[in-house]
């Protein structure tokens, strides 16, 4: 179980390479409802739930909920500068749960 939680931890420090973002999001859960989310980003849940159904945001749907894990929001926060240094930075997978 504890390899689980490191190799996330190590998941999210390399999809966070200047650290800009780990230290704010500390007080946040790791699956993030989407007004975590706007609280975090200053935008609206709307406009999460937004990007989430256009598949610009990783997420996923629990019932009726939609849920952004940690990585899935660091992700979206590097798109752009990875989208320009191309493949150096490649995104940080996220794990598929069952």
């Amino acid at each position: 179980m504890w390899d689980i939680f490191f190799s996330d931890e190590a998941r999210l420090a390399a999809a966070d390479p200047d650290g800009l973002y780990l230290f704010m999001l500390e007080d946040y859960p790791y699956l993030m409802t989407p007004d975590h989310v706007a609280a975090f980003t200053g935008t609206t849940g709307q406009e999460i739930r937004k990007l989430l159904g256009r598949g610009e945001m990783q997420g996923c749907r629990i019932g009726i909920r939609r849920l952004v894990p940690k990585l899935g929001l660091l992700n979206y926060l590097y798109k752009g500068r990875r989208e320009k240094e191309g493949d150096a930075n490649e995104e940080a997978p996220l794990r598929q749960a069952l």
